[in-house]
């Protein structure tokens, strides 16, 4: 109803705060995860904005390899800036087969990108990391993840996907601990998904649904992330080297895509949320 979308509007408004961007067609609920929230950063994915001076670096910390590397957690990537296409408000990661066996893809990321640029911007205890993907159509090999990282630590899988086992979502706090999976239709290779998280001190909440309005609970590590967690986010196309999970086929490539990934941050402290 108009009269009620103006009020809702208009009490934002007063209060100073960035209401939830929601698809178009989407009305405000008092059930969304994330509704009392402001945005503290939101990437819609315009233009490119990837290198150095950019919202986003190319290279990751977490990759022993020169930062672009990571065999030892049996992946066959090769980071490069290629692999990033923007296109019509979607952010594309594309896995393509090198000829030495590893494959060049791409990651962003906003710190700890060993000089490859980034905003700087942080997941924090409390906040709400929410994201749009698209996962690859591959049946086997692909690997995208959402996470968070900061200098060695600060690890939590908000996020993640094998092909070969495609309706299943899985879940990690390494910072703490706990772990856990999620299987739903609605998970499926080349679909459309809302992932995301709220980083409670307490209680770490994982979320998956089709839209920001049927977000639902997928899984809840009671352990937390502790009063002063502070890490950069990670959307990432990795490639399985085949011990755990089935690698690719040597000449099919594969993508990712992502349209929307959101900070949300609690108006108030949020205590052991």
């Amino acid at each position: 109803m108009l009269w009620l979308s103006l009020i809702v509007s208009f009490a934002w408004s007063l209060a100073g705060l960035t209401p939830p961007q929601l698809p178009d067609g989407t009305a405000p609920s008092a059930k969304l995860p994330f509704g009392k929230d402001r945005a503290v950063f939101r990437e819609t994915f315009d233009r490119a904005s990837v290198g150095v001076g950019g919202t986003w670096g190319w290279k990751s910390g977490a990759y022993a390899g020169d930062c672009t590397d990571n065999p030892r957690d049996f992946k066959l990537d090769h980071l490069t800036p290629d692999a990033l296409t923007v296109a019509d408000g979607a952010l594309l990661i594309s896995a393509r087969p090198a000829p030495d066996g590893r494959w060049t893809t791409g990651l962003i990321t906003t710190g700890d990108t060993c000089g490859s640029g980034g905003s700087g911007e942080q997941v924090r205890t409390g906040d709400f990391l929410l994201a749009h993907l698209r996962l690859p159509e591959a049946n086997t090999g692909a690997w995208p993840a959402l996470w968070t990282w900061r200098d060695g630590h600060n690890e939590i899988d908000v996020f993640e996907w094998h092909a070969d086992r495609p309706g299943t979502a899985e879940f990690v706090n390494h910072t703490r601990s706990g772990d856990g999976t999620y299987s739903s239709d609605a998970i499926r290779a080349g679909g459309w998904l809302y992932v995301g998280a709220r980083f409670g001190a307490d209680n770490v909440v994982w979320y998956v649904g089709a839209t920001p309005t049927r977000l639902e609970v997928a899984y809840q590590d009671h352990t937390g992330v502790g009063a002063d967690f502070a890490a950069y986010p990670v959307l990432s196309l990795s490639v399985n080297n085949g011990r755990y999970h089935r690698a690719p086929p040597a000449q099919q490539p594969f993508d990712l895509a992502v349209d929307s990934l959101t900070i949300y941050r609690p108006t108030a402290p949020s205590g052991g949320r």
